[in-house]
């Protein structure tokens, strides 16, 4: 077996033993009456960053987006492949989801990769820099407001930049605007610390991140 890989196969065994037999009913249940979840997350690609772990979710509950730096492009016909906006309107349109969170974290590669273009032109080539592209208001709005910041600064509020630039993305597409609308879709940004264990979240009335406390604050 190849190096590494046994861990993997210890972890399904644990599984299969300990908590699929435990939870038995609940798969049961998933198996005969489909996926529900009333959540989908956008989330980095990142090995640290496990969205389902880090809200202790159960299988079911959420409708899970990864690609690099966690973005979400802005709609587009143009018939080509779109990984990010096929799930999109799978999570929308098919199971209808209420919530979409777009889930950052810090010490984020993707959004590295953005800074570090931006100082280097000559780094254009490769799936990632056209990728994070999308990201590129962020990196405007960092070297607009916060040009004295540390790098360590530049890059928390690169990534929340980021986050907010998704969120505006989200809503070209037509099938989630309207629904934003109409007020059965909600758009969240959270953003998670990997030093601290903390998440913000984004205020849009306050323009601002603040730390998860309750799920009050979004009624």
């Amino acid at each position: 077996m190849p190096k590494g890989l046994d861990l993997l196969v210890r972890g399904y065994k644990k599984f299969r033993k300990k908590y699929f037999k435990r939870k038995k009913d609940t798969f049961n249940d998933l198996v005969r009456h489909g996926q529900k979840p009333k959540i989908l997350i956008i989330a980095c690609s990142d090995s640290r960053v496990d969205p389902a772990i880090l809200t202790n979710c159960q299988p079911g509950d959420l409708f899970v987006i990864r690609n690099v730096a966690n973005l979400v492009p802005p709609f587009e016909e143009d018939n080509s492949y779109h990984g990010t906006s096929a799930a999109l309107e799978f999570g929308v349109c098919n199971l209808e989801v209420k919530h979409i969170i777009v889930f950052g974290h810090t010490e984020c590669g993707g959004i590295a990769s953005l800074l570090a273009k931006a100082k280097d032109e000559n780094n254009l080539k490769g799936f990632i820099s056209k990728w994070i592209e999308i990201a590129q208001p962020a990196y405007k709005a960092v070297v607009e407001h916060h040009e004295n910041s540390s790098i360590e600064e530049q890059s928390i509020l690169c990534g929340q930049y980021s986050l907010m630039n998704s969120l505006r993305n989200l809503q070209t597409f037509p099938w989630i605007r309207d629904k934003v609308q109409d007020g059965t879709l909600v758009l969240h940004a959270w953003h998670f610390n990997l030093s601290t264990g903390m998440i913000k979240y984004f205020d849009s009335h306050k323009n601002d991140f603040f730390e998860l406390k309750s799920a009050h604050i979004f009624e």
